[in-house]
């Protein structure tokens, strides 16, 4: 394990599987060093925007990406991610990294 020398922070967006593609294409032509995408379920206790398959079953499928930054551009990362995806039912959270490196 390798100590962070400078401050990363993974940002987590977690969007509807619609989006899918526009999200790669939005990331790829940002030329991000790098992400990961997998399926997921999201869970709430706001129903207003769930179908009635979702209510029942309490879960609604989506998509995340997890984006590693560095610290200065969170900032215009949310604001371009907002701009891009904003209205679009998608949500995002920010931490820290502790340490990030290669298994060799």
């Amino acid at each position: 394990m390798s100590a962070v020398p400078e401050e990363k922070i993974l940002i987590a967006v977690n969007v509807a599987p619609v989006l899918e593609d526009r999200v790669i294409d939005w990331l790829l032509e940002r030329q991000s060093p790098g992400f990961t995408s997998y399926n997921v379920h999201g869970h709430s206790s706001r129903h207003d925007h769930l179908s009635v398959s979702e209510q029942v079953s309490g879960r609604q499928r989506r998509l995340q990406f997890e984006v590693l930054l560095e610290r200065e551009a969170l900032e215009g990362f949310i604001a371009d991610l907002g701009a891009a995806f904003g209205g679009t039912d998608s949500y995002y959270w920010a931490m820290p990294i502790a340490a990030t490196g290669h298994l060799r």
